[in-house]
């Protein structure tokens, strides 16, 4: 052993006083500062920043928030080799001895292209065909819960037909229903099916016992009213997972309104008879779930709702929707407004027209048109100018450059601002910013230049700034940081009331592009938020209208604040993003607000960058909440933040 003597003692001493001495100094440098000024207001926070977009990309409606069951309902995928003469989103069925035939018939569809038709030719068993949901996942199969189903069918003779639920497999009925199809022409067939076990990935088949053929032209199933929300075509555990996300605005769009079929005309009536079409995301779309669901979906859970449009509707179909929406009873389009079971009016404030559109001449023309067609039957509607994003620079107040080359002009922004001026009407400018974070610096600052851009064009023209999509390619808390900054920037900017976050929903597994983003996953059984989703339930449940000054001092600029006080000044809440990967402790310094409560309510999502949550691990990623016991009525108070975290602290 060695033996240490006084002066070498003395030395590693010295040694390990001015190795603490330098990790203290260390600290120190790494020490941030955040101070909030809450006696000075600089301006009301609108309650709409906090949103979600919503359009089928990736099955977030067919598939996703429409109660609808089934995926194929109007047979129109084609078959394969392996699915022999069935179309592709369903299967056929043999059992026992039975000879059968399948067959895509186009004599005489009942809708769009074609039918299926399957013939029990010969033998003993059955004949028929299964369907599991979207891609096949399952249907989720509660026990004792009644499922309504129908079916629109033909046949040349009487032919008995069997609907029941069954495990994947098809060994075991939960339950079963009988009907028969008895005319030439197309007949509507409805049966309850009400299961006697529960299974999560269960199927619908549809099947013949003994010899005879029917075409099946449209099928459908969704729960009883035990699990839709508010008797609407809408799953209800989505919906509620939209509302305890903390959702004010949703937006019914993105490039899905770009397909040159899709007209709001073609989704009215009822379902089964609106046509499929050659959708943006797929080839065999539905129009089942479409801008009226949407605007019912909205007034029933409380949402702001915002559809867009496609830019080649007509005037007189604009015209028309705006009649639907908005008038009176006892006008043509409201009168059927009220046969399609809404007495009174929406009373819808914006419509968009348009998404991503290169805004030039053309789009002008276009806008032009539908504009004054929709004021003449509302002239309080706000009209939201479809565009794109800007990540470029101001050169002067007529152009941009940047990595956007498709705008490098504002004269037909212009034209519109004086349109919307002549006819004293607000117009809004819809802006997508990329937030794959957790700096999204530049796309932040180039919308914001883009609207200073306006400012200096509008002559007195009103006009807003809208974001209604925060895109990124993923969903985990790189992109639930990201999301806070731009909401925070937008919160301190004053100029921007809506903001939407791209996208609401995401069926788990089913990501067919390269928008792996939604903030509410689904599966068939379940619900759960990601990361970017607790993000808006945070500032959502924690809103307060006014923003007051407040600033962060840090190193490399980890720390990005904002904060908010309440109405009435009793409540005060700072929002905290720490881009660091290490905890980093910042002294509060807090003026023109004194708290009563020693205990402050704190809110903290804290995680590594690439985390996000599962089927498997929903809550892997959550907010914690704490109280922390402060001193800051008697000067500064120490907190640390963690890492790469997102921290609402509400003082009361």
């Amino acid at each position: 052993m060695k033996t240490f003597t006084a002066r070498s003692k003395t030395r590693i001493l010295c040694c390990f006083a001015g190795a603490f001495l330098s990790l203290l100094a260390f600290a120190r440098a790494q020490e941030a500062k955040i101070e909030i000024d809450a006696s000075q207001t600089l301006h009301r926070v609108p309650p709409w920043l906090t949103g979600a977009c919503i359009e089928d990309v990736n099955h977030e409606v067919y598939g996703g928030i429409d109660s609808q069951m089934i995926y194929g309902e109007s047979f129109q995928e084609p078959g394969t080799a392996s699915t022999r003469g069935v179309s592709g989103e369903w299967r056929p069925i043999i059992s026992g001895h039975a000879r059968a035939s399948f067959d895509l018939t186009r004599r005489r569809p009942f809708a769009g292209a074609q039918s299926q038709r399957l013939s029990f030719v010969s033998g003993e068993g059955a004949v028929g065909i299964e369907n599991q949901g979207l891609h096949h996942w399952g249907m989720n199969l509660v026990a004792g819960k009644p499922y309504e189903g129908r079916i629109w069918a033909r046949a040349g003779r009487p032919t008995e037909c069997f609907a029941a639920l069954e495990s994947s497999d098809g060994k075991t009925v939960y339950a079963e229903s009988h009907f028969t199809v008895a005319s030439r022409d197309w007949q509507r067939l409805d049966f309850v099916l009400i299961p006697d076990a529960g299974d999560s990935h269960g199927r619908l088949s549809l099947k013949l016992k003994q010899p005879g053929a029917i075409t099946i032209g449209y099928a459908f199933l969704q729960p009883g009213d035990w699990g839709r929300f508010k008797g609407l075509p809408d799953r209800r555990d989505v919906v509620e997972g939209l509302v305890n996300q903390g959702v004010t605005v949703l937006r019914h769009g993105g490039s899905m309104v770009n397909a040159p079929e899709y007209r709001w005309k073609k989704m009215t009536g009822p379902r089964d008879f609106r046509p499929p079409f050659h959708g943006t995301w797929s080839p065999h779309s539905s129009n089942g779930w479409g801008i009226l669901d949407f605007l019912n979906l909205c007034e029933a859970a409380g949402f702001l709702g915002i559809p867009a449009f496609n830019m080649d509707e007509t005037a007189r179909d604009m015209a028309d929707f705006v009649e639907y929406a908005n008038g009176p009873a006892d006008s043509a389009w409201g009168a059927r407004r009220v046969l399609d079971g809404h007495p009174a009016p929406y009373n819808l404030t914006h419509i968009e027209l348009g998404n991503e559109e290169r805004v030039d001449g053309a789009y002008w023309r276009k806008f032009k048109a539908l504009a004054e067609a929709i004021w003449a039957k509302d002239s309080k509607m706000i009209l939201v100018v479809g565009d794109f994003g800007y990540e470029g620079r101001m050169v002067d107040p007529f152009h941009f450059t940047g990595a956007n080359s498709d705008i490098t002009t504002l004269a037909a922004h212009q034209k519109i601002l004086r349109l919307a001026k002549a006819h004293d009407r607000e117009v809004w400018f819809d802006v997508h910013v990329w937030t794959a974070g957790p700096r999204p610096t530049d796309s932040l600052e180039g919308a914001l230049s883009y609207r200073d851009a306006l400012e200096k064009i509008a002559d007195g023209a009103r006009f807003r700034l809208a974001v209604f999509e925060l895109n990124a390619d993923n969903h985990d808390q790189r992109r639930a940081l990201a999301n806070a900054l731009a909401i925070q920037t937008f919160e301190h900017d004053g100029r921007v009331p809506v903001v939407t976050s791209a996208n609401c929903l995401q069926p788990d597994g089913q990501n067919d592009n390269g928008w792996d983003q939604g903030l509410l996953f689904l599966n068939p059984s379940q619900v759960w938020l990601q990361p970017p989703g607790y993000v808006t339930r945070m500032i959502s449940r924690h809103y307060q209208p006014f923003l007051v000054k407040s600033g962060a001092q840090s190193p490399g600029d980890i720390l990005n604040v904002s904060a908010q006080r309440s109405e009435d000044g009793k409540t005060l809440v700072l929002q905290v993003v720490n881009l660091a990967d290490k905890p980093t402790l910042a002294v509060i310094h807090m003026a023109g607000f004194t708290p009563a409560n020693p205990a402050a309510a704190v809110e903290e999502l804290a995680a590594p960058l690439d985390a996000a949550n599962t089927a498997q691990a929903p809550e892997r990623v959550i907010p914690v909440e704490k109280e922390w016991r402060h001193d800051i009525a008697n000067g500064d108070a120490n907190f640390t933040f963690q890492p790469h975290s997102f921290t609402l602290i509400q003082f009361n």
